[in-house]
């Protein structure tokens, strides 16, 4: 944490971290000016992603910051962090292992606890099925993978404002990073079943309310029939047709999905009722 001296403006570096919410006097050592500054409480992030890769990329921009930052890879220990500590922001993969993004969100946002939730898609490749979501299932944004590296820093001040962290050089976005690798097996029906969840997952995040519409009238297929031919494309390009000939892989994630996410409604209209 920088603070300057409000007499001459000289910078003076604090440990953010050791002193958070302390009120502390200090002495600039140019012109021995003595004032008050009070620091921060300390922030607490929580990286909630499957691939590892995203979770390094957090830890690398502001681990130097932020008081404390955790990372898991599945909904379990999502649950088990969630339930034990009280974090400031969680960034949250929407295929998550485990569970739905709207799951965990209603389940935060039933328990009181004031975190900012930003969602993260699962895989890089900018696909015809992506566009700015018109719904989050509460979460407050989204962030592109391929936008971390310029635009965390400044998301998380815009949606935390007391968080201590420093502001980094603009880093220049990339269009793609690695692909998120699939099951370390050659079993490929379970590889064709993981990258068709991965790919419902972000396909969800885009088309949110088409997805909802489609639920209540019955014709999800027909509704999201570009979203999901381009998927399959995604999909070809990974798995081997002769695989992809014995199901629609993609067709059946969309299905599971909307099952829970129906009954997530469902329930929502209930609470409201009640």
């Amino acid at each position: 944490m920088i603070i300057a001296c409000p007499q001459c403006q000289r910078k003076l570096r604090i440990n953010a971290a050791k002193y958070a919410g302390k009120n502390l006097s200090l002495t600039c050592r140019n012109c021995e000016q003595s004032f008050p500054c009070l620091v921060p409480p300390s922030a607490k992030i929580l990286v909630a992603h499957g691939e590892p890769g995203v979770c390094r990329t957090v830890l690398e921009l502001c681990s130097q910051d932020v008081g404390e930052i955790l990372t898991c890879s599945d909904a379990a220990m999502a649950r088990q962090l969630l339930g034990r500590q009280s974090f400031s922001v969680l960034l949250l993969d929407v295929a998550l292992p485990g569970a739905f993004p709207f799951q965990l969100i209603d389940e935060i946002q039933h328990s009181g606890v004031p975190t900012k939730i930003i969602l993260l898609p699962s895989v890089y490749n900018r696909t015809a099925y992506k566009r700015k979501p018109s719904s989050l299932y509460g979460a407050d944004d989204y962030l592109e993978l391929h936008h971390l590296t310029d635009r965390l820093i400044p998301l998380l001040h815009e949606l935390v404002p007391e968080l201590t962290l420093k502001s980094r050089p603009y880093c220049a976005m990339s269009d793609e990073g690695d692909e998120r690798p699939l099951p370390a097996n050659e079993d490929m029906n379970l590889q064709a079943e993981e990258l068709a969840r991965l790919l419902i997952a972000d396909i969800a995040l885009y088309h949110q309310e088409q997805i909802d519409l489609g639920i209540e009238r019955q014709d999800l297929e027909v509704r999201l029939a570009t979203e999901l031919e381009e998927g399959r494309r995604m999909l070809a390009c990974r798995i081997p047709q002769v695989e992809l000939d014995r199901q629609d892989y993609l067709l059946a994630a969309l299905i599971c999905f909307a099952r829970a996410r129906e009954k997530e409604l469902r329930a929502g209209e209930g609470d409201s009722h009640g």
